[in-house]
């Protein structure tokens, strides 16, 4: 298993470690680990996950994109399209799952549903 699929792995299941999460257009930013900035979209069945090197605040990411569409900075892509396998077929798509999840904070609607508040 490639070194990405690992941490993709070790995002979904530590996914507590994934906070900061914003949305510009179709694709969800994140901090892992307090300490390293990704995105993560879905495009035609496809998900794309792109750390950005430099950047360590998501803000600053989106605001890099905003700003200066054409050069928000270093980054390295990873296409799910790259990595299909039967056994990693679905990493990239439960991170998107869960990173939209945190988004709206679907945890805590969630927990009141079941709690019956």
């Amino acid at each position: 298993m490639s070194k990405i699929l690992k941490a993709v792995d070790a995002m979904v299941n530590s996914e507590e470690l994934i906070t900061d999460v914003k949305a510009l257009q179709e694709s969800l930013f994140f901090k892992y680990n307090q300490t390293y900035v990704w995105s993560i979209q879905k495009e035609l069945g496809d998900y794309y996950l792109i750390y950005y090197v430099k950047h360590n605040e998501v803000k600053n990411v989106i605001d890099a994109i905003k700003y200066m569409p054409n050069d928000p900075g270093p980054y390295i892509s990873y296409s799910s399209k790259d990595y299909r396998s039967d056994k990693s077929g679905d990493n990239f798509a439960e991170l998107y799952q869960i990173v939209k999840e945190k988004l709206y904070n679907i945890d805590t609607v969630l927990d009141n549903i079941i709690g019956g508040d």
